[in-house]
Protein backbone atom coordinates (compact mmCIF):
# COMPACT_ATOMS: atom_id res chain seq x y z
CA UNK A 1 0.00 0.00 0.00
CA UNK A 2 2.89 2.35 0.82
CA UNK A 3 4.45 1.75 -2.61
CA UNK A 4 1.10 2.48 -4.28
CA UNK A 5 0.73 5.76 -2.37
CA UNK A 6 4.28 6.74 -3.30
CA UNK A 7 3.62 5.96 -6.95
CA UNK A 8 0.38 7.96 -6.83
CA UNK A 9 2.22 10.99 -5.47
CA UNK A 10 4.85 10.75 -8.20
CA UNK A 11 2.56 9.75 -11.09
CA UNK A 12 -1.04 10.80 -10.39
CA UNK A 13 -1.99 11.05 -14.08
CA UNK A 14 -0.75 7.54 -14.82
CA UNK A 15 -2.64 6.12 -11.84
CA UNK A 16 -5.76 8.09 -12.74
CA UNK A 17 -5.79 6.87 -16.35
CA UNK A 18 -5.23 3.26 -15.28
CA UNK A 19 -8.07 3.56 -12.76
CA UNK A 20 -10.32 5.08 -15.43
CA UNK A 21 -9.68 2.08 -17.68
CA UNK A 22 -10.68 -0.30 -14.89
CA UNK A 23 -13.79 1.71 -14.03
CA UNK A 24 -14.73 1.88 -17.70
CA UNK A 25 -14.46 -1.89 -18.00
CA UNK A 26 -16.58 -2.43 -14.88
CA UNK A 27 -19.30 -0.10 -16.18
CA UNK A 28 -19.10 -1.70 -19.61
CA UNK A 29 -19.62 -5.12 -18.05
CA UNK A 30 -22.50 -3.89 -15.89
CA UNK A 31 -24.34 -2.15 -18.74
CA UNK A 32 -23.53 -4.80 -21.34
CA UNK A 33 -20.82 -4.76 -23.97
CA UNK A 34 -23.27 -4.42 -26.86
CA UNK A 35 -24.84 -1.20 -25.59
CA UNK A 36 -21.52 0.22 -24.38
CA UNK A 37 -19.73 -0.32 -27.67
CA UNK A 38 -22.70 0.94 -29.66
CA UNK A 39 -22.67 4.30 -27.85
CA UNK A 40 -19.05 4.69 -26.80
CA UNK A 41 -17.00 2.54 -29.20
CA UNK A 42 -15.36 4.21 -32.20
CA UNK A 43 -16.44 3.44 -35.75
CA UNK A 44 -16.97 5.20 -39.03
CA UNK A 45 -20.69 4.84 -38.52
CA UNK A 46 -20.48 6.43 -35.05
CA UNK A 47 -18.59 9.45 -36.40
CA UNK A 48 -20.96 9.73 -39.34
CA UNK A 49 -23.86 9.74 -36.84
CA UNK A 50 -22.31 12.59 -34.86
CA UNK A 51 -21.04 10.54 -31.90
CA UNK A 52 -17.79 12.49 -31.74
CA UNK A 53 -17.19 11.65 -28.10
CA UNK A 54 -16.34 8.11 -29.18
CA UNK A 55 -12.93 9.44 -30.29
CA UNK A 56 -12.15 9.60 -26.55
CA UNK A 57 -14.49 7.11 -24.89
CA UNK A 58 -13.31 4.14 -26.96
CA UNK A 59 -10.01 4.28 -25.04
CA UNK A 60 -11.76 3.29 -21.82
CA UNK A 61 -13.59 0.23 -23.16
CA UNK A 62 -11.95 -3.18 -23.56
CA UNK A 63 -12.96 -6.48 -25.10
CA UNK A 64 -12.03 -8.66 -22.12
CA UNK A 65 -9.87 -8.86 -19.01
CA UNK A 66 -6.73 -9.80 -20.95
CA UNK A 67 -7.14 -6.80 -23.25
CA UNK A 68 -7.62 -4.56 -20.21
CA UNK A 69 -4.68 -6.07 -18.31
CA UNK A 70 -2.22 -5.61 -21.18
CA UNK A 71 -3.05 -1.92 -21.55
CA UNK A 72 -3.13 -1.22 -17.82
CA UNK A 73 0.22 -2.97 -17.28
CA UNK A 74 1.80 -1.19 -20.24
CA UNK A 75 0.66 2.15 -18.87
CA UNK A 76 1.64 1.20 -15.31
CA UNK A 77 5.26 0.37 -16.17
CA UNK A 78 6.03 3.02 -18.80
CA UNK A 79 3.70 5.85 -17.81
CA UNK A 80 5.50 7.11 -14.66
CA UNK A 81 8.80 7.66 -16.50
CA UNK A 82 7.13 9.51 -19.37
CA UNK A 83 4.97 11.51 -16.96
CA UNK A 84 8.13 12.62 -15.13
CA UNK A 85 9.89 13.45 -18.40
CA UNK A 86 7.12 15.46 -20.03
CA UNK A 87 5.27 16.78 -17.01
CA UNK A 88 1.69 15.96 -16.09
CA UNK A 89 -0.11 18.25 -18.54
CA UNK A 90 1.93 17.19 -21.55
CA UNK A 91 1.67 13.54 -20.54
CA UNK A 92 -2.13 13.76 -20.38
CA UNK A 93 -2.23 15.55 -23.74
CA UNK A 94 0.10 12.91 -25.21
CA UNK A 95 -2.20 10.11 -24.05
CA UNK A 96 -5.32 11.56 -25.66
CA UNK A 97 -3.63 12.79 -28.85
CA UNK A 98 -2.05 9.36 -29.39
CA UNK A 99 -5.30 7.52 -28.68
CA UNK A 100 -7.32 9.78 -30.96
CA UNK A 101 -4.72 9.64 -33.76
CA UNK A 102 -4.67 5.85 -33.58
CA UNK A 103 -8.44 5.69 -33.56
CA UNK A 104 -8.77 7.96 -36.60
CA UNK A 105 -6.18 6.02 -38.61
CA UNK A 106 -7.77 2.66 -37.81
CA UNK A 107 -11.28 3.92 -38.56
CA UNK A 108 -10.23 5.56 -41.83
CA UNK A 109 -9.18 2.20 -43.28
CA UNK A 110 -11.93 0.05 -41.77
CA UNK A 111 -15.54 -0.65 -42.79
CA UNK A 112 -18.08 1.81 -41.42
CA UNK A 113 -19.47 -0.73 -38.96
CA UNK A 114 -16.08 -1.92 -37.66
CA UNK A 115 -15.97 -0.92 -33.98
CA UNK A 116 -12.73 -0.03 -32.21
CA UNK A 117 -12.24 -0.18 -28.44
CA UNK A 118 -9.18 -0.15 -26.20
CA UNK A 119 -6.35 2.13 -25.06
CA UNK A 120 -3.66 0.40 -27.15
CA UNK A 121 -3.13 3.39 -29.43
CA UNK A 122 -2.61 5.70 -26.45
CA UNK A 123 -0.28 3.23 -24.71
CA UNK A 124 1.75 2.82 -27.92
CA UNK A 125 2.08 6.60 -28.05
CA UNK A 126 3.45 6.62 -24.49
CA UNK A 127 5.84 3.79 -25.34
CA UNK A 128 7.20 5.72 -28.33
CA UNK A 129 7.50 8.85 -26.20
CA UNK A 130 9.76 6.82 -23.90
CA UNK A 131 11.86 5.32 -26.71
CA UNK A 132 12.16 8.75 -28.35
CA UNK A 133 13.28 10.40 -25.11
CA UNK A 134 15.73 7.65 -24.10
CA UNK A 135 16.69 5.87 -27.34
CA UNK A 136 19.91 4.30 -26.00
CA UNK A 137 18.52 2.82 -22.78
CA UNK A 138 19.09 -0.97 -22.78
CA UNK A 139 15.90 -3.00 -22.40
CA UNK A 140 14.90 -6.63 -22.28
CA UNK A 141 11.73 -7.35 -24.22
CA UNK A 142 9.79 -10.55 -24.87
CA UNK A 143 9.82 -11.37 -28.59
CA UNK A 144 6.42 -12.84 -29.51
CA UNK A 145 5.68 -12.59 -25.74
CA UNK A 146 7.96 -15.62 -25.17
CA UNK A 147 11.63 -15.10 -26.10
CA UNK A 148 13.63 -12.61 -23.96
CA UNK A 149 15.67 -10.30 -26.20
CA UNK A 150 18.08 -7.51 -25.20
CA UNK A 151 17.78 -4.36 -27.27
CA UNK A 152 18.01 -0.59 -27.20
CA UNK A 153 14.85 1.39 -26.57
CA UNK A 154 14.98 2.88 -30.06
CA UNK A 155 15.02 -0.64 -31.54
CA UNK A 156 11.86 -1.52 -29.64
CA UNK A 157 10.14 1.64 -30.85
CA UNK A 158 11.10 1.11 -34.48
CA UNK A 159 10.20 -2.57 -34.22
CA UNK A 160 6.70 -1.72 -33.03
CA UNK A 161 6.17 0.61 -35.99
CA UNK A 162 7.48 -1.90 -38.55
CA UNK A 163 5.50 -4.75 -36.99
CA UNK A 164 2.27 -2.70 -37.08
CA UNK A 165 2.81 -1.72 -40.72
CA UNK A 166 3.54 -5.30 -41.81
CA UNK A 167 0.59 -6.79 -39.91
CA UNK A 168 -1.79 -4.16 -41.26
CA UNK A 169 -0.55 -4.54 -44.84
CA UNK A 170 -0.72 -8.36 -44.80
CA UNK A 171 -3.91 -8.48 -42.74
CA UNK A 172 -2.25 -10.56 -40.02
CA UNK A 173 -4.39 -11.01 -36.90
CA UNK A 174 -7.09 -8.67 -38.24
CA UNK A 175 -8.92 -8.68 -34.91
CA UNK A 176 -6.12 -6.45 -33.57
CA UNK A 177 -6.14 -2.74 -34.44
CA UNK A 178 -2.64 -2.56 -35.94
CA UNK A 179 -3.31 0.82 -37.52
CA UNK A 180 -4.45 2.15 -34.14
CA UNK A 181 -1.11 1.04 -32.72
CA UNK A 182 0.72 2.63 -35.65
CA UNK A 183 -1.17 5.91 -35.45
CA UNK A 184 -0.69 6.16 -31.69
CA UNK A 185 3.01 5.33 -31.96
CA UNK A 186 3.67 7.90 -34.69
CA UNK A 187 1.72 10.56 -32.82
CA UNK A 188 3.60 9.84 -29.59
CA UNK A 189 7.01 9.96 -31.28
CA UNK A 190 6.17 13.06 -33.29
CA UNK A 191 4.73 15.01 -30.37
CA UNK A 192 7.68 14.12 -28.13
CA UNK A 193 10.20 15.19 -30.79
CA UNK A 194 8.32 18.48 -31.22
CA UNK A 195 8.43 19.19 -27.50
CA UNK A 196 12.08 18.19 -27.17
CA UNK A 197 13.02 20.41 -30.11
CA UNK A 198 11.26 23.40 -28.57
CA UNK A 199 12.61 22.57 -25.09
CA UNK A 200 9.60 24.23 -23.47
CA UNK A 201 9.31 22.99 -19.92
CA UNK A 202 11.26 19.79 -20.58
CA UNK A 203 13.04 18.41 -17.49
CA UNK A 204 16.55 16.94 -17.99
CA UNK A 205 16.62 13.37 -19.31
CA UNK A 206 16.72 10.54 -16.81
CA UNK A 207 20.18 8.96 -16.48
CA UNK A 208 20.67 5.63 -18.15
CA UNK A 209 20.59 2.85 -15.56
CA UNK A 210 24.17 1.67 -15.01
CA UNK A 211 24.80 -2.07 -14.94
CA UNK A 212 26.04 -3.57 -11.67
CA UNK A 213 29.74 -4.33 -11.25
CA UNK A 214 29.04 -8.01 -10.63
CA UNK A 215 27.06 -8.25 -13.85
CA UNK A 216 29.81 -6.58 -15.85
CA UNK A 217 32.53 -8.87 -14.45
CA UNK A 218 30.38 -11.93 -15.05
CA UNK A 219 29.87 -10.91 -18.69
CA UNK A 220 33.62 -10.41 -19.19
CA UNK A 221 34.40 -13.83 -17.73
CA UNK A 222 31.71 -15.62 -19.74
CA UNK A 223 31.67 -13.76 -23.07
CA UNK A 224 34.78 -11.58 -23.22
CA UNK A 225 35.16 -7.79 -23.05
CA UNK A 226 33.92 -7.25 -26.62
CA UNK A 227 30.48 -8.46 -25.54
CA UNK A 228 30.04 -5.43 -23.28
CA UNK A 229 27.94 -2.44 -24.23
CA UNK A 230 29.33 1.08 -24.07
CA UNK A 231 27.73 1.65 -20.65
CA UNK A 232 29.19 -1.61 -19.33
CA UNK A 233 32.69 -0.73 -20.56
CA UNK A 234 32.36 2.66 -18.88
CA UNK A 235 31.42 0.89 -15.68
CA UNK A 236 34.49 -1.31 -15.93
CA UNK A 237 36.74 1.70 -16.57
CA UNK A 238 35.26 3.48 -13.55
CA UNK A 239 35.95 0.43 -11.40
CA UNK A 240 39.57 0.19 -12.61
CA UNK A 241 40.12 3.93 -12.04
CA UNK A 242 38.74 3.66 -8.53
CA UNK A 243 41.04 0.71 -7.73
CA UNK A 244 44.08 2.63 -9.02
CA UNK A 245 43.19 5.69 -6.96
CA UNK A 246 42.75 3.63 -3.82
CA UNK A 247 46.10 1.88 -4.44
CA UNK A 248 47.99 5.16 -4.83
CA UNK A 249 46.44 6.70 -1.73
CA UNK A 250 47.41 3.59 0.22
CA UNK A 251 51.09 4.02 -0.67
CA UNK A 252 51.05 7.61 0.52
Amino acid sequence: MEDLLRKFRRSPVTIGLAAAMVVGFVLETAVGMGSSVRWFGLSGYALKSGLWWTLVTHMFLHANLLHLAMNVLGLWFIGPIVEFTLGRKKFLLLYFVSGIAGGILQTAFSPLNAELIGASGAVCGILLAFTTSYPEVPLQALLFFVLPVRMRAKTLGRGLIVFSVVCAALNIMPIIGHLAHLGGALAGAGLTKLWRRSGAGMPPPLPTAMPSTDDVLRRVMEEGIDSLSREEKQRLEMLASRKNTQGKSGRW
